[in-house]
């Protein structure tokens, strides 16, 4: 038994040693699709946010966070030492605080002059409770007071290079201590102030808006949650566990399923490579199967060598393929993350799915290995000497009913998929909708082809005619090779319009800030008509309108900001965010009509509302002049009146008080876009009189160009003594549209090369399978031109064939997935077309060039 199985090992490693070639791409066939799963689970893992990853994010290393319960803001909010005595008594012993709170439209100047108003936080972020909100890009945060850390991306927009250098806030002057990044949006523009100490509570009053305090918190081991929760809520604050970051977590069934539903593809591809495979190797091994047999070895002899050479080539192929796809992934993951704009951290191998990959492969491989040889061993050893497979002519495949069993289960399989949202469930039934329906068109064409192929003439060119006979001569591989490329181009097809869909809803979700060809200028002063003409001449403007200011209204000393009501914030109000004070909004902001930010009601005359809204009638300016109308400017989710509400806050939390309900005009030619940067809606000064609302916050003007207008170049042409205290925005394009899109092309690149090489491989395969009919043909006189005229036919018919039925199956299957997931359907035409241009060209050029140039056959004859 032990000599039989020496034997074996022996003959199955010769085999692989001898036949480099055949190996080497048998290896590739199991290399690539391990390699191309690996790779996407090691990427997509690295981009998915984890729940300690969340959890860092929001709560540091904090065990949870203790907020207000009312939205009321503290007049001792600036004081944090003074509200943490205040938490004392009800707090365990032990317990350890970071004060954190949110500072709204703070104005940060550069050492340049260069200025931009922000959100930030009051926050130790030298505390080792805040470990993890941020990445540190260079420096280190300090907690003395007159410091500051600022995003990377606000430090480049004020003109800060390196830490070190000073910035200021109203009259003081900060020193920047650390360079940070909001690891979700590197793009963030963010600060942080240590609070607490007088420059920091001197630069906080001069804030748009302070949110309520709030507290980072870890607990002494001995401490009694419940009981602490208890006093804490008595006392009007509340207790949040870091465990409530799990809505941080990317935990989307969509990308979850959509990289299930590749891997499958992926193992799909793997079944039907590696048979093909070994099937072309037992067929070239039959003569060598038959002297084994002739000279009395075991069965079980020829059975294991042809396992051990399947066993090597697996484990040799899963191998590589692992080493591929984990260096594939550590060096497209960082290239892919600043593309996306993110820091996804350190490149997570999903060790687990491409051992169970490597795992797959092997299984398949030897399984596949065992089919074909047990056939063959089955037949006389005679019959395996002669080394050519017997032809059963009479062998007749019911076609018909195999073809009507897989439409009907593909059919079925994409009903439910478009019926049932179950993740893992519906990237299953996706690839049952394209397997299926591959394989029953496959014999639907097989069928018809054959029935063709029995009349005397094929209307085909003579090379076409020869290579669909040839093909016909096997239907059997013929179908089987066009189901396993089929799958190829059904997965690629899947990933392409799974990232295209994506894609298309972020765009179809961007709201622009400004129109493309605008720049909003606010001023530090009013600007004259002379010095707006002068600013009109100097930029190529077409208009620049004659300003406005935002709207509040007067209450207990401070200036509450006015906004139209809409749904959104009916929203809010339904669901208690104002009362509670949270500022949970997200929800409401995605699903409303419009997403009006809070405020947007601008004070402007009626040559400034035109040039922001658009032309208006006779009878209209009328009315806007009197007070009696307001006018659109972004009329989305706004309808034909239109309540005006400010936003106080009372002892018992916010409230939404009304201010007027005006008539609302749109003008026949306003913005179809919703503009964020844009008022919504504008009230003349008269109709500010009648409703008791007043204009407060700089002059802001909007400048219109032919094209779009540089931002440095707006800036200078204002008047030198505005120019350090006034800012200008301008749109800043699609480029700030999610990762997905912006992640597309390298995503379609990825697929197209990969189909190359996996129908390269299987073409290959294909080809050395056919090479006795190529010596066959090159004995009989027939030119090495002719036979690789022949090959490429062949090949190229397979491969549209394939591609063809694949491409419309994965379409199915993804608009049955997508649909089944909420999606929209965004089918990427273009790189389809590539993909099966580029997949029928290397099928072409791998037929003719892998088929042998000599008449071999002929000089051993």
């Amino acid at each position: 038994m032990n000599r039989n199985r020496r034997l074996a090992w022996a003959l199955g490693w010769r085999l692989a040693s001898r036949s480099r070639l055949r190996t080497l791409l048998v290896c590739l066939a199991i290399a690539l699709p391990v390699a191309a799963g690996t790779g996407v689970a090691a990427v997509t893992a690295t981009a998915r946010v984890s729940m300690p990853e969340a959890e860092a994010a929001a709560f540091g290393s904090a065990d949870g966070r203790l907020t207000t319960l009312s939205g009321e803001r503290n007049p001792e909010v600036t004081t944090p030492t003074r509200l943490a005595e205040q938490l004392k008594p009800s707090l365990p012993d032990g317990t350890r605080l970071a004060y954190d709170i949110d500072v709204l439209g703070l104005t940060i100047r550069g050492p340049e002059g260069r200025q931009s108003t922000v959100d930030g936080r009051a926050v130790n972020l030298a505390d080792p409770l805040t470990d993890g909100l941020y990445r540190v890009d260079q420096g280190a945060p300090s907690a003395q007071d007159g410091t500051i850390v600022l995003s990377s991306a606000l430090a480049d927009a004020v003109g800060i290079t390196k830490t070190g250098q000073r910035v200021s806030i109203g009259s003081g002057q900060f020193t920047v201590s650390a360079l940070v990044s909001d690891r979700f949006d590197l793009g963030h523009r963010l600060f942080a102030l240590p609070p607490g100490g007088p420059k920091a509570t001197t630069a906080l009053t001069s804030a748009k808006d302070l949110g309520s305090p709030r507290w980072f918190v870890t607990w002494p081991p001995q401490a009694d949650l419940p009981t602490a929760s208890g006093k804490l809520k008595s006392a009007g604050y509340a207790y949040v566990p870091s465990s409530q970051a799990a809505a941080l977590s990317e935990q989307g069934d969509a990308m979850d399923s959509t990289a299930l539903l590749v891997g499958l593809g992926l193992l799909a591809e793997t079944v039907l490579l590696v048979t093909a495979a070994f099937a072309v190797v037992v067929r070239s091994q039959r003569r060598h199967m038959g002297l084994l047999a002739a000279l009395g070895a075991p069965a079980q002899v020829t059975a294991s060598f042809l396992r051990t050479h399947a066993l090597c080539v697996a484990v040799i192929g899963s191998l590589a393929g692992i080493v591929a796809g984990q260096v594939v992934a550590r060096v497209a993951a960082p290239v892919l993350a600043e593309r996306a704009g993110a820091d996804w951290g350190p490149v997570d191998g999903a060790w687990t799915t491409s051992l169970v990959l490597a795992a797959v492969a092997v299984a398949v491989t030897v399984l596949a290995s065992v089919l074909p040889s047990r056939a063959a061993l089955r037949e006389d050893p005679t019959a395996l000497l002669k080394a050519v497979p017997p032809v059963h002519s009479t062998r007749q495949l019911r076609l018909r009913t195999a073809a009507a069993g897989t439409l009907v289960a593909a059919t079925v399989a994409g009903l439910a998929a478009v019926v049932i949202n179950a993740g893992a469930l519906t990237a299953v039934l996706g690839v049952i909708v394209f397997a299926a329906g591959i394989t029953a068109t496959a014999l639907v064409l097989s069928s018809l082809a054959a029935r063709k192929a029995n009349t005397a003439y094929l209307p085909l060119p003579t090379v076409l005619r020869s290579a669909l006979r040839s093909l016909l001569a096997f239907p059997v591989r013929a179908i089987t090779t066009v189901i396993a490329l089929g799958v190829v181009a059904a997965v690629s097809t899947t990933v392409l319009i799974a990232s295209a869909s994506v894609a298309h809803k972020q765009r179809e979700d961007y709201l622009p800030e400004l129109p493309d060809t605008s720049a909003l200028i606010v001023s530090s002063r009013p600007l004259t008509t002379t010095e707006r003409g002068a600013l009109r001449s100097s930029t190529g403007a077409s208009a620049v309108s004659t300003g406005y200011q935002r709207a509040a209204i007067a209450r207990d000393g401070k200036q509450l900001p006015v906004s139209p009501r809409t749904d959104f914030l009916d929203c809010i109000d339904d669901r208690g965010l104002l009362k509670y004070g949270n500022n949970d909004w997200q929800p409401c902001y995605l699903a409303s009509k419009s997403h009006i930010p809070f405020p947007a009601v601008g004070i402007a005359d009626t040559e400034g509302a035109e040039a922001l809204a658009g032309a208006m009638t006779d009878e209209q300016r009328q009315r806007y002049e009197s007070g009696q109308a307001a006018v659109a400017v972004t009329p989305v989710g706004l309808t034909s009146e239109v309540l005006l509400v400010a936003m106080g806050r009372k002892p018992d939390g916010f409230v939404l008080e009304n201010t007027a309900t005006l008539p609302l005009i749109h003008p026949s030619t306003a913005h179809e876009t919703e503009y964020q940067q844009l008022p919504a809606v504008l009230v003349s000064q008269a109709g500010a009189r009648k409703s008791g609302i007043i204009p407060v916050g700089s002059p802001t003007y909007l400048l219109n160009a032919d094209s779009k207008p540089a931002q440095q170049d707006v800036l200078r042409a204002l008047p030198v003594d505005a120019q350090a205290d006034s800012t200008v925005a301008v749109e800043s394009g699609p480029s700030v549209v999610g990762a997905v899109a912006r992640l597309q092309p390298a995503v379609a690149a990825i697929s197209v090369l990969t189909t190359m090489l996996i129908v390269a491989a299987m073409v290959s395969l294909w080809t050395s399978d056919l090479r006795g009919e190529y010596q066959m043909l090159g004995a009989v006189g027939a030119t090495a031109w002719w036979r690789r005229r022949l090959a490429s036919s062949m090949s190229g018919l397979l491969i549209v064939i394939s591609c063809v039925a694949g491409t419309l199956w994965g379409i199915a299957a993804s608009v049955a997935f997508l649909t089944g997931m909420d999606t929209d359907i965004a089918v990427p035409t273009g790189w389809l077309t590539v993909t099966v241009v580029a997949a029928v060209i290397t099928a072409a050029v791998m037929g003719g060039a892998v088929v042998p140039r000599r008449a071999r056959a002929q000089r051993q004859a």
